[in-house]
């Protein structure tokens, strides 16, 4: 049975367990709180008078009804000394998640009215935010592990005034929560099990399942089509380069175009990585599974904007066919690239689909997401997406539904040096032009082929994955970031066309 999220008004008296979010300095029971404190006898106000809860970020603690009650217990959740913070209640939603799942309860009450009277829109942010932090605290990549439990929790209900305002906003919420457990599993499934055909197979899949279009051009159309670097990049192995279309709410509104990464496992090619954290390059698909997930929730959502979607998919495998460093390959556009490494792969299959997008589809914006460069993590850390662009507007307008979705991006520089700085020596351009600023000199060769069209590329090396110092809403591995980003990025450009 899959996790729920529903609206109610709070029952009278209280029943079952409900779970109550509070800021620190909650010294007495506080308007709203009542019927709960009454319940328990008085426990809840002799529990925040006493200090047993202090509210601190992160805290939680249990206070069980006496016996005869239909309240059994009420979970206090600590927000820290910042109630308007988003993150906050991502970070609540979590905790009462993990509580209420190792004491094995499978329905609650969160009353999201508390603290404070607060009016419809803070209602169902503060929900929104909840429902990711629950659904991220109880994710499992549920398919290796013999002994892994499912978790016990099945269904929230949230308990406010604001009945009618809430329940699309679960709507989306559900839409959403789907397609970013999508992306985890996309990305947390090993190399053995997703190759550049099986990545194309189950878009094909998801997109069916929402009715949006798809079309896979395999590794004799990627020729036949001139995406040279596309096909120089997944020569090395011996599952060939695919390029995957997806086209959603075709006619409803401007024409966005989407690109995301898609190399399935990458090993650097001819130009070896390092062993340590290999196997984390089966997470190097990650822009393809958000930008394939953000598309199909589109359409469930009728967002009213056109998606073009188009995702190069290839394996980077050194082998007797493989690529080279030195080698000068010819893109879509006609122009050359010299290999300086074939480690830097992406912005290669990135520059062959976004020419390809632009001359077939005319978008009237790109927006590109990718795994593209260890440099962003050097300056970002491992939660910021970084951003560039070849237009203020567009980044700017990605950047404000970063916020939104409560996915933090940062923009980076990227002047004509970076763009002079990746002109070739024997050919066109070259994919390779040092360390220093490299997140900005990969994005360099991106904006090239982007042209004149609005582009923004988003670089999530960083915050696609979890080694365990991530935010604490997500789980170990596979984030799920950008599936919201996206979408918000999206309603954006429908609400302002």
């Amino acid at each position: 049975m899959p996790l729920s999220f529903t609206a109610s008004r709070p029952a009278t008296p209280p029943a079952g367990v409900v779970v109550v979010a509070l800021p620190e300095r909650t010294r007495r029971t506080r308007s709203g709180l009542e019927p709960l404190d009454r319940a328990l006898g008085g426990a809840l106000d002799r529990a925040l008078r006493s200090r047993r809860f202090r509210g601190e970020k992160g805290t939680t603690h249990w206070i069980t009804a006496p016996a005869g009650r239909r309240l059994e217990a009420v979970l206090l959740v600590g927000l820290g000394d910042r109630v308007d913070d988003d993150a906050r209640w991502l970070e609540a939603g979590a905790g009462a998640a993990r509580a209420l799942d190792a004491a094995r309860v499978r329905t609650a009450s969160w009353w999201i009215d508390v603290p404070g009277d607060v009016d419809a829109s803070e209602v169902t942010r503060r929900a929104a935010r909840v429902t990711r932090g629950v659904a991220g605290a109880l994710y499992r990549f549920g398919v290796r592990r013999r002994a892994h439990p499912a978790p016990a929790l099945r269904r929230v209900t949230f308990a406010t005034a604001h009945v009618a305002a809430l329940r699309p906003v679960l709507r989306r919420a559900a839409v959403v929560r789907e397609a970013v457990d999508t992306v985890r599993e996309l990305v947390n499934l090993p190399g053995n099990h997703l190759r550049p055909s099986d990545l194309a197979a189950r878009v094909r899949a998801m997109a069916r399942t929402a009715g949006v279009r798809v079309r896979v051009l395999g590794p004799r159309q990627v020729r036949n089509e001139k995406l040279g670097a596309l096909a120089a990049v997944g020569a090395g192995s011996d599952d060939g380069p695919r390029l995957i279309e997806l086209r959603a709410n075709v006619g409803a509104g401007p024409r966005v175009g989407l690109v995301g990464k898609g190399v399935t496992f990458d090993t650097g090619g001819i130009s070896l990585k390092s062993w340590e954290k290999m196997d984390e390059m089966k997470g190097d698909m990650a822009g393809a599974a958000v930008v394939a997930a953000a598309t199909c929730a589109a359409a469930r959502l009728e967002l009213p904007v056109e998606i073009v979607a188009v995702i190069p998919a290839v394996e980077n495998m050194p082998d007797g066919a493989a690529y080279r460093p030195g080698d000068i390959v010819t893109t879509f556009t006609g122009e050359t690239i010299e290999v300086l490494s074939t480690d830097a792969e992406g912005r290669l299959i990135l520059a062959d689909a976004i020419a390809w997008l632009r001359e077939r589809h005319r978008p009237q914006v790109v927006v590109d997401v990718a795994t593209l460069t260890g440099a962003v993590m050097v300056a970002l850390g491992t939660r910021i997406a970084g951003v560039m662009g070849n237009t203020p507007e567009q980044t700017r307008r990605l950047i404000e539904a970063a916020g939104r979705a409560a996915e933090p991006a940062w923009e980076l520089p990227l002047d004509e040096t970076f763009r002079e700085a990746v002109r070739g020596r024997h050919a066109d351009l070259r994919n390779y032009a040092g360390r220093y600023g490299s997140a900005s000199l990969a994005a360099a060769l991106l904006a090239h082929f982007a042209g004149e069209t609005p582009w923004v590329h988003v670089d999530i090396a960083g915050a696609f994955w979890n080694d365990g110092s991530g935010a604490p809403w997500h789980p170990r591995g596979a984030t799920g970031y950008g599936v919201d980003l996206i979408l918000e990025y999206l309603e954006a450009v429908g609400r302002d066309r």
